[in-house]
């Protein structure tokens, strides 16, 4: 029980202290043309090879940028964008009935100009930074069907991991989850070799009538900072967490305050390994 108690103390200070994201306005920067649903299986402990969680994330393809983004994160900001020219107060809001999500970065991409913009929140700040990712894809002879997709595999080393991507040109899309792009076709799987992080494309669906690809002005205006000073920033929010709990009146015990610090330590495989 105690242990629950922690684990709900710190998902309620890392995702819902921010909440000053409820009524911003949100800033459009392009149309939905197409959508595509992937699920995301990640393991956060590499030493836990048993514990891996699941979690639903959407690719939003516009005529230029495109947006990948956790499914409840996006409904979260829906939400919250409803609320706006509302009379709802939100700090009578009961978030527990809002989608929770272990992922609350936007990541826009800009394939034309080899740019992306990253969003995210470090503790109540919002952050972002640009990245001009240099993407060596090797095009193997492999070749495979994934449903009825056919697919051909292709290698990548990026951020500390090896992947293995699995693309069809049946979807022309030079576009797949997270930051990747570049291949001849959609990546529709992709896993690194250790087994950590893989994406599977679910669905996948064009609109006749265009939709606003849009984010939240509260991201938009986010303090902008160098790749690596996000990370670094990052790392040392993470390392003194309990500090920064202490600070905003979560006073824990000794014994609540080594749980909170186990599981912190539990948290120790990101995405990208070298950022």
């Amino acid at each position: 029980m105690q242990k629950q108690f922690i684990a709900s103390v710190l998902f309620f200070f890392l995702c819902t202290m921010g909440n000053g994201l409820y009524g911003q306005k949100n800033v459009d920067i392009d149309v939905v043309k197409s959508q595509y649903v992937y699920l995301l299986t990640n393991q956060r402990d590499s030493l836990d090879v048993e514990n891996k969680s699941e979690e639903y994330f959407i690719l939003q393809r516009g005529k230029e940028k495109s947006q990948f983004m956790s499914l409840n994160s996006y409904k979260r900001d829906s939400v919250a964008a409803g609320l706006v020219n509302t009379s709802v107060r939100t700090s009578t809001l009961d978030l527990t009935n809002i989608p929770k999500t272990n992922f609350t970065y936007r990541i826009i991409k800009d394939p034309a100009k080899n740019k992306i913009d990253y969003y995210d929140k470090i503790i109540r700040m919002d952050f972002s930074y640009k990245e001009n990712p240099e993407f060596n894809w090797k095009v193997t002879n492999e070749k495979k069907n994934i449903g009825t997709l056919k697919c051909q595999a292709a290698i990548l080393k990026y951020a500390g991991r090896n992947y293995k991507a699995w693309f069809t040109n049946d979807i022309p899309v030079s576009d797949g989850p997270y930051k990747f792009y570049g291949l001849p076709g959609l990546i529709v799987e992709m896993e690194d070799d250790k087994k950590h992080y893989k994406f599977e494309l679910l669905s996948y669906k064009n609109f006749a009538d265009e939709k606003p690809l849009w984010i939240s002005e509260k991201r938009m205006n986010g303090k902008k900072v160098p790749k690596a000073d996000f990370y670094k920033g990052l790392k040392n929010s993470q390392e003194n967490l309990v500090q920064e709990m202490a600070k905003s009146g979560f006073k824990l015990d000794a014994g609540a305050e080594s749980l909170v610090k186990d599981k912190l330590k539990k948290r120790n495989n990101p995405i990208e390994l070298i950022p």
